[in-house]
């Protein structure tokens, strides 16, 4: 008896609900290439306004924080659609969703850039690398690009973390939504 009740406490410890776990495993997997589809969109945004546009490394947070607006936009999209897509996103949903994000793209993100900008032993051996492979990358192109990387994968890793467990929560859709897509499906 002491036996039976051993293993019930430890499958409850060790994991008390299975499916979670591959619910998690998926979300993070759907997570990722929206993230990298997110990731890439937001890059070539934020390139072409810190190269071509705006053109100064003092304002590295200003072409944050424009292409990060507008990749917001996409990622609520997308993350509602396909990520999470299972779930039941409420009104609630949308506000948590753009309020971390306005307070990701105004002091987290940018500062985070401004920060990994600083690094410049690091993106000075970055850029002798790139010479060395013969690679015709300006100083500016290295450095605005490894702080692009350092903020995103930072910032990647906490907006996982923050949608699954408060934004789109737990909740399943109603049984009649999930009725209505599989039919339109």
């Amino acid at each position: 008896m002491d036996t039976d009740s051993n293993k019930t406490e430890e499958k409850t410890l060790e994991n008390p609900d299975p499916k979670a776990d591959v619910k998690t495993a998926t979300h993070a997997t759907r997570y990722l290439f929206v993230g990298i589809f997110l990731t890439v969109f937001n890059y070539i945004l934020y390139t072409i306004l810190s190269n071509l546009i705006i053109k100064n490394n003092d304002l590295l947070w200003l072409s944050t924080t424009i292409a990060t607006f507008i990749t917001t936009i996409v990622a609520y999209l997308m993350h509602s659609k396909i990520t999470w897509k299972e779930r039941h996103v409420t009104k609630t949903a949308v506000y948590k969703f753009f309020i971390w994000n306005l307070l990701l793209t105004f002091p987290i993100g940018p500062g985070l850039t401004q920060f990994f900008s600083l690094f410049t032993p690091l993106y000075e051996f970055a850029h002798n690398i790139c010479q060395n492979l013969h690679l015709d990358f300006s100083y500016e192109f290295v450095l605005t690009t490894g702080a692009f990387v350092l903020t995103t994968a930072v910032t990647m890793i906490m907006n996982f973390l923050l949608y699954d467990k408060f934004v789109f929560g737990k909740s399943k859709k109603p049984k009649k939504a999930e009725k209505s897509e599989k039919e339109h499906a």
